[in-house]
């Protein structure tokens, strides 16, 4: 072999690795990005599961559900079981990342507005909420 041909293969297998490393820190940035997101969904559900203990909220406090809360945030906060919200609301069991989905999320996968789908909640936990006397 002539050393030009040889020159050929190191630079196919340079361009390998290159193209390999690539791939792989784009694969690693992703992981990353994915355990920090569920490291804040982990502190949060601790955070929420000791106000839920400590304060729980109740039929008075039903106007602080917001749209920016994700449906197991609700559940937590006003011990209300996610399959009740799941039965009441009609939500389909394929609803991608349900109960871990934002309210606002939910209403712009179904086609209607926020402030519509959070009054639906709002109206589930209070019926929910009704029989007890919280």
């Amino acid at each position: 072999m002539t050393p030009k041909r040889q020159n050929w293969y190191a630079e196919i297998a340079v361009a390998i690795l290159v193209v390999v490393l690539i791939i792989l820190c784009v694969l690693l940035v992703r992981q990353y990005r994915v355990t920090a997101r569920q490291e804040i969904v982990s502190m949060a559900r601790v955070h929420l599961t000791d106000i839920a203990r400590n304060h729980p909220l109740g039929a008075a406090d039903i106007n602080l559900i917001q749209s920016w809360m994700t449906f197991d945030y609700v559940s937590i906060s006003f011990k209300v079981p996610v399959p009740y919200l799941t039965t009441t609301l009609g939500i389909a069991s394929s609803t991608v990342g349900y109960p871990n989905v934002t309210l606002g999320h939910y209403a712009r996968t179904i086609a209607t507005s926020s402030a519509a789908v959070t009054i639906k909640v709002q109206n589930a936990v209070r019926d929910y909420l009704a029989p007890t006397g919280n």
